[in-house]
């Protein structure tokens, strides 16, 4: 479960520095990318730390394989993106953040094959 921590500090510190510091400090078409876009890529691989670290924690092996998370992180995308503008009235819907998700969860699964192999 520990072997998660690391990672899930680094994405808090991105999105920290993403939202403290580069937001505020840019403009335009970035700045839409910034806002928008960067935080979901980053809530993407926040989910698939979260699943592994959840899933070792019930003693269970975290899934390496595309499809699974990949089916995971639509769930996850598509209820933050549908089902919670019903009940949280600042937010609203965009489909382009699902794909920003997908491609963070994506990027958290290429980093732990990558560490994994490594070892």
């Amino acid at each position: 479960m520990r072997r998660y921590a690391v990672p899930a500090a680094a994405i808090a510190a991105l999105y920290a520095l993403n939202r403290f510091v580069l937001i505020p400090h840019t403009a335009g078409m970035l700045h839409r990318m910034l806002a928008w876009h960067f935080a979901d890529f980053l809530a993407g691989g926040l989910m698939v730390c979260v699943l592994g670290a959840l899933l070792a924690a019930a003693g269970l092996p975290a899934p390496a394989r595309v499809l699974p998370v990949s089916a995971f992180l639509l769930a996850c995308g598509l209820f933050w993106e549908y089902v919670t503008p019903l009940y949280l009235p600042r937010s609203v819907s965009d489909p382009w953040d699902v794909l920003a998700v997908w491609l963070g969860g994506m990027g958290m699964l290429l980093c732990r094959r990558r560490r994994r192999s490594r070892r």
